[in-house]
């Protein structure tokens, strides 16, 4: 081969390693979340109730709390919603459905599965709902995912339909909180005025000396 030739071959070889390299590296960097106009999306202040009506629960055993010193006695990562079986439940806050899984737990008989719907709000935040049926049927996990209304990718507004929750059992309900990267957080500050009105209406319905959050002193 020509030394000119040569030359030209190994600079093509060495440039297109370089693109390689580039397109391999932009590929593993995460895009950029960004709703657009869907919403407001630079502060969660306006989270709203998953429920859309008070007569679709039944009880309020327990809310977010850092600390054993709170009614519940333990330390607690989320807000637990107890619905009739076929309650629908709606989305608190608007974003991209970025989850819809469901996972077996070894550990326990009765509450066999937890099945999760993850909703991105902004780059940082998502609120996340596990749909706790408490069964020890094989194959509820189905039963439970076939009456979910979203999919991942699919884009929702606060109010707009998740699902409805399969009560199996008397314990079953809807773990509900807000993370922050992988973190689960306080969700009080997230709720809009009115909205934290209701739901507190509504715990005290039923704990009337009880906050929804206890966080570490």
């Amino acid at each position: 081969m020509h030394l000119g030739t040569r030359a030209v071959v190994i600079i093509l070889i060495v440039v297109s390693g370089l693109v390689v390299v580039l397109l391999v590296r932009n590929s593993l960097e995460p895009v950029p979340f960004n709703p657009g106009d869907r919403y407001p999306s630079t502060k969660l202040d306006y989270m709203g109730v998953i429920y859309a009506n008070r007569s679709d629960m039944y009880d309020w055993r327990g809310g977010y709390s850092e600390t054993t010193d709170c009614p519940w006695g333990r330390i607690h990562n989320g807000i637990d919603f107890f619905f009739y079986n076929n309650s629908p439940v709606i989305a608190a806050a608007p974003g991209c459905v970025e989850d819809v899984s469901w996972r077996e737990n070894p550990d326990t008989t009765l509450n066999m599965y937890n099945i999760y719907v993850a909703i991105r709000f902004n780059a940082t935040i998502t609120v996340r709902y596990t749909f706790e049926p408490f069964t020890h049927v094989v194959g509820d996990q189905d039963r439970q995912l076939s009456i979910l209304a979203v999919h991942k990718g699919d884009w929702v507004q606060k109010g707009d339909l998740i699902g409805q929750l399969l009560a199996v059992e008397d314990s079953a309900h809807i773990h509900f909180g807000v993370v922050s990267g992988n973190e689960w957080i306080d969700p009080k500050p997230f709720y809009g005025e009115s909205d934290l009105v209701e739901i507190m209406g509504f715990i005290h319905i039923y704990q009337p000396d009880w906050d929804i959050s206890y966080p570490a002193p």
